[in-house]
């Protein structure tokens, strides 16, 4: 059976001239019926129906790939097993002693002091009695002067200036009226004189001398203490994580 007019040849795809042809005359291949466009246009046609169905089920396996596999990096705390550090803090009191060093004026003894040597005394106390303090500080023994008239020499003098700052002073009465006088000084040092024959000491003289004193400090001090205790999921430490989409969006992770 011969084709008609306005084909194509099925086999090159040309198109056929005007006119009853057996055979293509630009492939010459024989043109038979039921070859040529009716053949094409069903291929063709199948081809595009299929299409879109490809592309909705590739999207369909992306979208589930997006949502399921977990590709998405986030951070996130978990608690591991590590050691705990307990501190103390306590508070220690101290004491201390500050001596201060301040001026201050102080009433002292001044004067003169005579005395007899105590070789002198064990050569003429044995040849009188009854001996006392005459007039002027004289040592009388009866109608005699013990020395005689006190002649330098028998007796020594010695004077006591505020500077040596002498704050007490004791006489104690003894035998051929004579005394025993001792001296203190501030520094708690004493001198004694003894068979005294006069004593003129008296408070009236004024001394400046450095007192201590002492001042007592507190001193506080705050000391710390460190324990190290072991525990099971009390440390946190960050670590990064991979999750889905849909873990993602629903915070599921």
């Amino acid at each position: 059976m011969l084709v008609n007019l306005a084909e194509f040849c099925p086999h090159c795809g040309k198109e056929l001239p005007t006119g009853t042809l057996e055979f293509c005359p630009h492939c010459a291949k024989p043109l038979k019926a039921g070859v040529s466009t009716p053949t094409s246009t069903t291929t063709k046609t199948g081809g595009m129906g299929k299409g879109p169905a490809k592309y909705a089920v590739l999207g369909i396996v992306i979208l589930i790939v997006l949502l399921v596999v977990p590709v998405f990096p986030v951070q996130k705390t978990i608690m591991v097993a590590g050691t705990t550090a307990t501190t103390v803090t306590y508070q220690t009191t101290s004491y201390q002693t500050v001596p201060t060093v301040t001026q201050q004026s102080i009433s002292v003894y001044q004067g003169t002091i005579q005395y007899v040597t105590q070789t002198y005394y064990n050569y003429y106390y044995s040849w009188y009695s009854g001996c006392y303090v005459g007039f002027y500080g004289v040592l009388r023994c009866g109608y005699n002067y013990w020395p005689y008239y006190n002649t330098p020499g028998y007796t020594t003098s010695v004077t006591i200036s505020p500077s040596q700052n002498i704050v007490s002073v004791t006489s104690t009465q003894g035998s051929y009226g004579l005394s025993t006088v001792t001296i203190t000084a501030l520094n708690g040092a004493s001198t004694t004189y003894t068979n005294v024959v006069s004593n003129s000491l008296t408070q009236t003289g004024t001394s400046t001398t450095q007192a201590t004193t002492s001042i007592v400090n507190t001193i506080t001090q705050t000391t710390s203490s460190v324990t190290n205790v072991a525990c099971q999921n009390c440390v946190p430490q960050q670590i990064t994580e991979h999750v889905s989409l849909l873990q993602l969006m629903t915070g599921n992770y």
